[in-house]
């Protein structure tokens, strides 16, 4: 709505913030779309969390924004009470980049933006509590990392997590990340070590 907003005010509760830019003309509504919906598919409720939709364009102004809003709004439990939607000017955009360890490049010839596809919960304290990569995510993490950002459930344990990087899928390029594949061929190589090592302890038992 063109007013100005501090940051801090956001997080009275988690807030999963998802960078892009209005007006991209390719991912970035994809993107966005994908997060809707895996919120609608997690089970969370309205006030649960906020949805914060970050501009990374300093071009992007509070008409791009609200036309984005009016249509997000209608897919959220809580409607515009949950979602934000921010711009920024340049040093403003640049901080926040770099606190999220985010980098968008510019093409010479078109003017849009290349930057990574996905989002993050963080929270109530503004604290990264989870990263999401990707286009398309699952609900039920999409849960379980905005009730840890709550302090309702604990973290992950580690056989969940073992469960998480098992399930790594990377939309955008169509495969597994590279650490849940290195992970599965750790796991392929230690099977048979195992194995051996307890034949040899049967065989040593017996003699």
């Amino acid at each position: 709505a063109g007013r100005q907003v501090t940051l801090a005010t956001l997080f009275d509760r988690p807030v999963v913030l998802v960078p892009g830019y209005y007006t991209c003309p390719n991912l970035c509504s994809t993107l966005f779309e994908g997060v809707l919906q895996a919120l609608a598919l997690s089970g969370l409720a309205a006030g649960d969390y906020r949805l914060v939709g970050l501009s990374v364009d300093p071009r992007d102004g509070a008409a791009a924004a609200s036309a984005r809003k009016r249509a997000y709004a209608a897919l959220l439990p809580g409607g515009t009470a949950d979602l934000t939607l921010l711009t920024g000017d340049a040093a403003t955009l640049a901080r926040l980049q770099a606190a999220l360890g985010y980098r968008t490049v510019a093409d010479p010839r078109t003017g849009e933006l290349a930057h990574a596809a996905g989002f993050v919960v963080l929270d109530a304290d503004g604290r990264i509590a989870r990263g999401f990569s990707g286009v398309r995510f699952d609900p039920a993490g999409l849960r379980a990392a905005v009730r840890a950002a709550a302090r309702e459930e604990p973290a992950p344990s580690f056989g969940q997590q073992v469960l998480l990087l098992c399930a790594h899928y990377a939309p955008t390029s169509g495969g597994h990340t590279d650490v849940a594949l290195a992970a599965v061929r750790a796991g392929v190589l230690l099977l048979p070590l195992l194995f051996f090592g307890w034949l040899w302890r049967r065989r040593g038992g017996r003699s």
